[in-house]
């Protein structure tokens, strides 16, 4: 098969004809998957379950438009499929080694372009959440939290007759922003994980 670039790849899954990148992914970054979950106490088929997995998770992040294209695509289902695997061991109380210190290290630059990107998931269904507040709630948590003001200078900002009645506000909207993120099924999962 006739070699595809990253451009290509993208946009495959993005046109829904990705069964090129995906023959180039089973080709190029299963081996590297299965080498290292056989490395570290996994089968051939625990690999090829770890590979699949995080072949989805990449696909619906270029769907979703959430994949960075700078990153190195093989390096990123690699790094997902490696946490997957450490995960899937702690649970099950497996024993993971890292015997290239520097590979880890190498590796570790692309873990944290991955948390980049789920703290940003993460803060960005935040947000969308603490926007459908009222502005009232709004402005008290964020004096509260971000600007880490006393219920007095709460109570002043925002004309209230006591720091009492600052407090219950506080309390009232910081209860219903938890209700809120329960019921948010995306901020949930990105919470989960």
């Amino acid at each position: 098969m006739a070699a595809i670039n990253q451009q290509e790849i993208l946009q495959n899954i993005r046109t829904g004809t990705g069964n090129k990148a995906l023959t180039h992914l089973y080709e190029n970054t299963l081996p590297k998957v299965r080498k290292y979950v056989l490395k570290n106490s996994g089968s051939k088929d625990e690999a090829n379950d770890i590979f699949q997995d995080a072949v989805i998770i990449f696909f619906n992040k270029v769907k979703d438009d959430k994949y960075d294209p700078k990153m190195e695509i093989d390096a990123f289902i690699y790094t997902v499929a490696r946490n997957l695997w450490i995960d899937k061991a702690r649970r099950e109380r497996r024993m993971v080694n890292y015997d290239h210190v520097q590979q880890f290290e190498h590796q570790t630059d692309y873990n944290n372009q991955l948390t980049d990107m789920i703290d940003k998931e993460k803060s960005g269904a935040m947000r969308k959440v603490f926007e459908m507040l009222d502005e009232k709630c709004q402005k008290i948590l964020n004096y509260y939290i971000y600007e880490k003001r006393s219920m007095k200078e709460i109570s002043q900002l925002m004309g209230y007759s006591s720091e009492d009645v600052a407090k219950t506000n506080h309390y009232r909207c910081k209860q219903y922003l938890s209700k809120l993120v329960k019921n948010s099924q995306e901020l949930v999962n990105l919470l989960r994980n």
